[in-house]
């Protein structure tokens, strides 16, 4: 195989990506493949980069902003390049943890209750607060951030969860114990100018379940030496233990693995997803899905399949052979009849 691997991007997980990347060139070449790394510092250029037509498959090792929003996946559609991993419809649903949220509730799957806050920097204020049914205040000029906190102390309570509603490696998450907190964390959160998401906070232990290929891979459980399981905490060797398969009892296990199948049913995800909960005594909610979790060796995906004897290298080969076989085949045949028909 030919593979071009996307990697960088211009998100604030910009360095993740880059290390994703490399891991899964590097496991690629060791299959015997070529793999080219190309590094995305601007998206506007990558149509016309030589690299995509010379390639059989695009690996996107992107994460967060137009690399797993769906932006990408939509443009190597249009460029008939084939690519691994879920597209577009898919890519925008979970990155939009709002949007995911609301389906995960429509089809019955537990999540924390929220508030989405669009926050307009240039105003220097919120300019729209929508509850979890999707109900939205009306912009009548006089939102503030004092607006927010009677809305998030009503719905929510404390402690509650701040954090950006298009980000994922845990970037930009606060948690807030009461209002006397909130001010200051909140302000922090909207002088990026963010989308954000309010969601009240489920104590207890931290889980993520791997889908790949449609399976289910044993649930992993995260325990954060100190504090709760932040960007720090993530990328920081020896800061986190990891136990996979997690010690849950049965049923409570299965029905956790089962959600997990279901919200990557239900987003129309392909080849890989990572989906993240919480569980408090045997109740468990569900808070987000990721289409391009990391993808190092230490990253947890891997981590999940290691538990069931799927090397790292043999992941990422199955990957790329999945999505060859639902895309390289079908594009050769219409290049074939394009061909054809030029030639009548």
């Amino acid at each position: 195989m030919r593979v071009l691997v996307l990697m960088g991007g211009e998100s604030t997980e910009r360095e993740v990506s880059l290390r994703s990347g490399r891991a899964v060139a590097a496991a690629l070449r060791a299959r015997g493949h070529e793999a080219a790394e190309l590094d995305v510092t601007a998206f506007r250029d990558l149509p016309a980069q030589p690299a995509l037509r010379d390639c059989e498959l695009v690996f996107p090792a992107l994460h967060g902003g137009a690399g797993e929003d769906g932006r990408l996946q939509a443009l190597l559609e249009l460029l008939d390049v084939p690519y691994a991993l879920s597209g577009p419809l898919a890519s925008a649903l979970a990155m939009d943890k709002a949007a995911t949220k609301r389906l995960m509730r429509g089809a019955g799957i537990a999540t924390p209750a929220w508030l989405q806050v669009v926050w307009d920097p240039a105003a220097d204020r919120p300019v729209s607060v929508a509850s979890r049914s999707g109900a939205r205040s009306p912009d009548r000029g006089g939102f503030n951030a004092g607006h927010v906190l009677a809305r998030a102390e009503a719905e929510l309570g404390f402690p509650l969860v701040i954090k950006p509603n298009a980000d994922g490696s845990s970037v930009g998450v606060e948690i807030v114990r009461d209002a006397r907190g909130f001010e200051e964390a909140f302000a922090r959160a909207a002088g990026a100018g963010r989308d954000l998401l309010l969601e009240k906070y489920v104590p207890g232990r931290e889980l993520t379940a791997a889908i790949v290929l449609g399976r289910r891979l044993p649930l992993l459980e995260i325990v954060p030496r100190k504090g709760f399981y932040d960007y720090g905490n993530k990328y920081t060797t020896g800061a986190s233990e990891y136990l996979v398969p997690a010690p849950i009892h049965s049923p409570v296990y299965e029905q956790i693995s089962a959600d997990a199948l279901s919200l990557y049913d239900l987003l129309g995800c392909r080849g890989m997803a990572r989906v993240d909960f919480r569980l408090d005594g045997d109740a468990w909610s569900c808070l987000e899905l990721n289409t391009i979790p990391g993808f190092t060796t230490t990253s947890l995906v891997p981590k999940a399949a290691a538990a069931v004897g799927i090397g790292f290298e043999d992941l990422v080969e199955d990957l790329c052979r999945d999505a060859l076989a639902r895309t390289g085949a079908g594009r050769d045949e219409a290049k074939a009849g394009r061909g054809k028909k030029g030639k009548a």
